[in-house]
């Protein structure tokens, strides 16, 4: 599914850029696109269709229904990857390393999709700011980490839809980061305090034996001294 969704952006990357160099591969490109989208379709209806109780399924499983329910709309359609990603991911149960490197790479990739999906909805439009994809990708940027210099913005309600999307996705990256970087630091530190702490308990261990060997040995040296003693005594 995580492999179909990337598949599902480079089709539509090449639908926006149209970079296709012929008419029938035009065709071949709209046609893989509604195959990988009737695959989600066909995925979720076989997954409700075998889960035990198909209500709760659908409730607990959000992210896969509005896979295949978004709007037709080009631009908005191009949202289904994101949703498909992370559908993807749960299903992976990836570790903690291994999904902050998936949180990284998936970051880039949504600034990609939406870059894209910007583009798509505003190049041509009345008064629009964006002639390129360069434009697009410039807004992206300064959008998703909050900088907002205001030189690019949307006119269109897709563009919009799409601002929207980036900046929510924004703010939680950023979250994302400041927690992951909050509990790396908390964990060293604990890290740290229990290794401080088996250190002070081994090191009060070997006192301890230490002490103990001191007594031990003074015990035999008395002992020592004490045995000529007896072998002269009459």
């Amino acid at each position: 599914m995580i492999a179909l969704a990337v598949g599902f952006l480079g089709v539509y990357a090449v639908q926006v850029l149209d970079v296709a160099p012929t008419p029938l591969v035009q065709h071949l490109i709209a046609w893989a696109d509604i195959a990988i989208w009737a695959t989600f379709v066909a995925d979720y209806a076989i997954r409700v269709r075998l889960s035990t109780d198909r209500w709760r399924f659908v409730r607990t499983h959000p992210l896969d229904l509005v896979a295949i329910l978004l709007p037709p709309f080009r631009p908005l359609r191009a949202l289904r990857a994101a949703p498909m990603l992370i559908s993807g991911l749960h299903r992976a149960r990836l570790t903690r390393a291994r999904l902050a490197v998936f949180v990284g790479s998936t970051s880039l990739l949504v600034v990609f999709l939406c870059s894209l999906a910007f583009l798509d909805a505003e190049r041509g439009a009345p008064d629009t700011k964006v002639t390129d994809y360069g434009d697009a990708l410039w807004w992206a940027a300064v959008t998703v980490t909050t900088v907002g210099y205001g030189d690019v913005y949307p006119v269109t309600v897709e563009g919009r839809v799409v601002s929207i999307v980036l900046m929510a996705f924004g703010i939680g990256l950023i979250s994302f980061a400041i927690g992951t970087a909050t509990s790396w630091v908390v964990d060293q530190v604990k890290s740290v305090d229990a290794s401080a702490r088996r250190t002070d308990r081994e090191v009060d261990e070997l006192t301890a034996e230490v002490r103990a060997l001191r007594e031990e040995i003074a015990a035999l040296t008395e002992a020592a001294r004490a045995e000529p003693d007896r072998r002269t005594a009459p």
